[in-house]
Formats: structure tokens, sequence, C-alpha cells
């Protein structure tokens, strides 16, 4: 028969105890009391609190069908590379920038050349490669526009049903 050494039984101890549940205090256990009724009979105190939900935040814009369509297709063609609010990445630049007075795509005449595939040296591949049809490119510049602008907010846009 093996030796134990007195360590060896002494860790083989404590994991049998810590199967059982572990070692318990001599104090005796206390029951959780339930919270007495309140009198209150406004329905607005019985209402759970609205918690806001960080993953899914509420529309701040409402934008025209043909606007939510270009944010669309913005969300599932341009945002991989240009970042979810178009604020740009490690891999592309900030739309937002780009678009302004004095950035490098400033009006909508370059900013359709540049999908048209002006910018392929760099990495940005047409629309048509991208699979954006042409009946977007009016939508998408109004888009990020709007957002190099300030007057669209980041995020998801309610649609405006017209």
């Amino acid at each position: 028969m093996a030796k134990h050494r007195f360590a060896d039984v002494w860790l083989s101890g404590l994991a049998g105890l810590a199967l059982l549940g572990g070692c318990h205090s001599s104090a005796p256990a206390t029951l959780a009391q339930p919270a007495e009724p309140t009198t209150e009979t406004n329905a607005e105190s019985t209402a759970p609190a609205a918690v806001p939900d960080p993953y899914h935040p509420p529309p701040r814009d409402t934008v025209d069908v043909p606007l939510y369509k270009a944010w669309q297709q913005y969300s599932l063609q341009c945002a991989r590379c240009h970042g979810e609010d178009a604020q740009g990445s490690s891999f592309g630049p900030s739309l937002l920038t780009a678009l302004k007075p004095d950035g490098e795509v400033p009006t909508k005449a370059e900013f359709l050349h540049v999908l048209g595939g002006a910018r392929s040296e760099k990495g940005m591949p047409s629309a048509e490669k991208m699979g954006i049809d042409s009946v977007y490119f009016d939508g998408l510049y109004d888009y990020l526009k709007g957002r190099s602008d300030g007057r669209l907010h980041g995020g998801r846009p309610a649609r405006r049903e017209s």
C-alpha cells in the first residue's frame, strides 16, 4: 500500500470539503424577509423604471425612406472600413472630415468620382466592386454630408414613411 504524505491527505480533505459545500460558520443562517407592502396607490410608483439599453439606443433622427436606405447601404458596405458612424477607423479615413468644405472630398461631384473608383490605389474599391447600386449614390452623399455638417447624428435613424 502506498504511503501518503500529510500534504496530500490534507489537500484531498480540502477537495472533499469543496465538494460538500465548504466550511460552514457556526452562526445561524438568516432568511431574507419580504418587503413590506406599500400603501401608495399611484400607478407610476408601481411601474418599473425604464432602463436605457446601451446596445440599442433609440433613434435620434427621423429620415425619409431614401436616406434610410442609404444609411443601410453605408452600414452594409462602408462601415467596415470607415467606422459605424463614418468617423473613420485604423483602416479607412473619417468621411465626416473628408466631406467638410476644407476636406479631401468637399463636393458631391468629387464624392461620386471616389465612388467610381478614383481611390483604388489607396485600397478604396469602386462602388460597383462593392455591390452598391448607383440608385443609392445621392442618398449616400446626403446621409454622409448630413453627418459631416452635424445635421444628422450617429446610430440608426428612424424611418419616416411617406
